[in-house]
C-alpha cells in the first residue's frame, strides 16, 4: 500500500430499520473532500441499500453473499487485502454490517489478521438503536451484541417516544453498555465531527465483554425464524394496486416485518419510488427518473420474523399492471 499510516475503519451497525443507511447518507454528504470507501452487508440476497446510499464519489462495495460475521468474512477480507493493493490513498472505510451481525467477529478481523492489523485501525464501532422498536428485538440475540459491542450509541427515532421512554431507555443502555457515549437524534441526523477521527474504539473495555474475542473462533447463529425474500420484476406495477398492498402490510403484517425496502418501477410515474418500512412505519418517496435506456425493474426485499412467502409473492403479483 502507497500510504504508510493505517487507514481509519468505522463499524457501522445496528439491528433491522435503525436507521444506518440514513446515517451512512449523512456522514457521506458531511465528508465531501474525503476519498472514503464503504462496504454494505446486507442480510437478504440482494443490495438494496446501494440505490438508497446518495450518490458520490465514494467507491461503495458490496457484500451479498452472506452475513459479515459468519460465512463470508473471507470476502471482507478479500476486499481490504485488495484496498492495501490500490495506489489512491484512502482517507476512511465504512463497513455497513447486515442489521443480523454480530459485530464481535468483524472487530476481531481487524485485530487477529497481522496483515489487517498493520494496515487498518479501528476508529469506533457505532450502533444505531431504533427508540421505537428496540424492545420488540429485545428477545433477539443480536440488538443485545450491537449494543455491547458498540463505543458510540445512536438513539435514533427520538420523535416517536415520549419523554418517560426516553428515561426508561437511557437506563436500559446505561446498564447494557455504562462505556458507550450516547447521541440521541431524529432522522440520522448527526455532525459526522461526532463520529469520523474520535478514536472511540477501546480494545481493553471490548475484552471486558468478551475476554475470548482475541483467543476464539466466533460461531454467530442467527434466528432461524428470521428470514428474508425478494421479488424482482421488469414488469410496471400499477399505483393504486401499490398502496392497497402496503396498506394491508402495514396493518395486518406490520408486527413480524423487521424491514422492508425497494426500488419501484410504477406504471403512472416517470421516476422510480424508493420505500422503506420498519414494522408499522412505512414511508415512499419519488426519486430520480429512469435512464431511457435503462433497465427498468422493481426489487423488493422484506426480512421478518415467520415471513409467507407464497402470500408475500401473491400481492406482489396482484400489485403487476
Amino acid at each position: 500500500m502507497s500510504q504508510e499510516i493505517p487507514i481509519p475503519v468505522t463499524i457501522l451497525t445496528g439491528f433491522l430499520g435503525a436507521g444506518k443507511t440514513s446515517l451512512l447518507n449523512n456522514l457521506l454528504q458531511d465528508m465531501p473532500e474525503q476519498n472514503v470507501a464503504v462496504i454494505i452487508n446486507e442480510f437478504g440476497d440482494t443490495s438494496i441499500d446501494s440505490h438508497l446510499v446518495v450518490s458520490t464519489k465514494e467507491e461503495i462495495l458490496e457484500i451479498n453473499s452472506g452475513c459479515i460475521c459468519c460465512n463470508v468474512r473471507a470476502d471482507l477480507i478479500n476486499i481490504l487485502t485488495n484496498m492495501m493493493k490500490q495506489e489512491t490513498e484512502m482517507d476512511h472505510i465504512i463497513i455497513e454490517t447486515t442489521g443480523m451481525a454480530n459485530p464481535a467477529p468483524v472487530i476481531q478481523t481487524f485485530l487477529m489478521d497481522e496483515q489487517t492489523a498493520a494496515s487498518f485501525e479501528l476508529d469506533s464501532v457505532i450502533t444505531m438503536v431504533d427508540a421505537k422498536h428496540i424492545w420488540h428485538h429485545v428477545k433477539e440475540e443480536e440488538p443485545g451484541q450491537q449494543i455491547a459491542f458498540a463505543d458510540v450509541l445512536i438513539v435514533n427515532k427520538m420523535d416517536l417516544i415520549t419523554e418517560a421512554e426516553k428515561s426508561e431507555l437511557e437506563q436500559q443502555l446505561i446498564n447494557m453498555n455504562p462505556q458507550a457515549e450516547r447521541i440521541y437524534t431524529t432522522y440520522a441526523n448527526v455532525d459526522s465531527g461526532d463520529l469520523i477521527g474520535k478514536k472511540s474504539f477501546e480494545l481493553e473495555y471490548i475484552l471486558t465483554m468478551d475476554p475470548n474475542l482475541l483467543t476464539q473462533t466466533h460461531h454467530h447463529h442467527h434466528n432461524d425464524q428470521v428470514t428474508s425474500c425478494v421479488f424482482r420484476d421488469d414488469r410496471p406495477l400499477d399505483l393504486e394496486k401499490v398502496n392497497k398492498w402496503f396498506a394491508y402490510l402495514v396493518q395486518f403484517k406490520g408486527e413480524h416485518l423487521y424491514r422492508y425496502k425497494g426500488v419501484l418501477y410504477i406504471k403512472q410515474l416517470e421516476n422510480r419510488v424508493v420505500f422503506q418500512g420498519v414494522h408499522m412505519l412505512f414511508a415512499g418517496t419519488e426519486s430520480f427518473k429512469w435512464v431511457n435506456d435503462e433497465l427498468r425493474q422493481s426489487e423488493i426485499v422484506f426480512i421478518g420474523k415467520h415471513l409467507d412467502f407464497e402470500e408475500l409473492e401473491r400481492g406482489f403479483q396482484y400489485c403487476l399492471a
